[in-house]
């Protein structure tokens, strides 16, 4: 019975392992993606039992190692947690790049849902705006639209050229004919519970708030005034830190290595004890 549960415990604890280093890998493979923030995945243990066979306790003196034996079905990831501290800022010089410079400001994008996404990728470029013929809008490099205020995509007349942002995140630029024209404010807000962030593709977006009886402004509000957290000319890099995943990564393949060796030696054992039963 103790080898079946501990083959069963190594079992279960495999396939969490393999969850935990897709994770790792997916974090090494987006070291270089603009605003990615890295997930960090914790365990817990099953369900299991302490099951405590000395009846003397005096026999427990000088005992190395713990009273009973547990008995234990493995362990299960307890949580896969959103890491949002800030990644280094590369100074671009263009004029469409923006920085996001607190952790828990993201910009809106429409990404074609009817609810808006949340990305902290601030590379944005010029495209037509198909529903308004002869201006243009911003999108980043997924098609995804930046949202100003009151969630709307900003218009810019066509032939616009050398854009400004101010302080309050309002966007100024030329038109052909040299005269000044606000383009839109870039609308960021503040995610006040980031965990709840769901990962869809390059960007995030909130559950069903209803569910779990929150409301829209339980779980974000809009940033009024930046004031020099939104930068111009400059991207957020990923906050992932290669040295830290590579040691995680290589922990958790001896992990799985320890627990595929338990499986091949309970397999042993059953062996030797249908063996012995013939």
């Amino acid at each position: 019975m103790a080898v079946y549960s501990a083959i069963m415990s190594s079992a279960n604890t495999l396939g969490q392992l393999q969850k935990k280093m897709d994770g790792i890998s997916n974090n090494m493979a987006n070291s270089n993606t603009n605003g990615y923030k890295t997930r960090e995945t914790t365990f817990s243990d099953l369900l299991h039992q302490q099951v405590n066979n000395q009846p003397v306790p005096q026999n427990n003196i000088g005992r190395l190692t713990p009273p009973g034996l547990r008995v234990g079905t493995g362990a299960a990831i307890a949580q896969t947690a959103l890491r949002l501290e800030q990644g280094p800022l590369q100074e671009t010089g263009r004029e469409l790049d923006f920085a996001l410079t607190e952790k828990d400001y993201f910009f809106q994008v429409d990404s074609g849902e009817t609810e808006p996404h949340y990305s902290r990728d601030g590379a944005f470029y010029l495209t037509e705006d198909p529903g308004r013929p002869g201006t243009w809008t911003l999108v980043n490099n997924q098609g995804d639209y930046l949202l100003g205020e009151n969630g709307e995509r900003m218009t810019i007349p066509a032939g616009a050229r050398d854009f400004t942002l101010q302080q309050d995140g309002t966007l100024t630029a030329l038109q052909p004919n040299g005269n000044p024209v606000a383009v839109g404010r870039v609308e960021i807000v503040r995610i006040t519970k980031p965990q709840l962030l769901e990962a869809a593709g390059h960007t995030f977006r909130l559950p069903d708030l209803a569910a779990l009886d929150l409301t829209e402004a339980d779980v974000l509000e809009i940033v009024e005034e930046p004031n020099g957290e939104l930068i111009q000319g400059s991207l957020e890099q990923s906050n992932v830190d290669m040295s830290k995943e590579m040691v995680d990564l290589m922990n958790t393949q001896r992990h799985y290595s320890f627990n595929a060796r338990a499986i091949s030696q309970g397999d042993q054992m059953m062996g030797l004890i249908n063996n012995v039963r013939s």
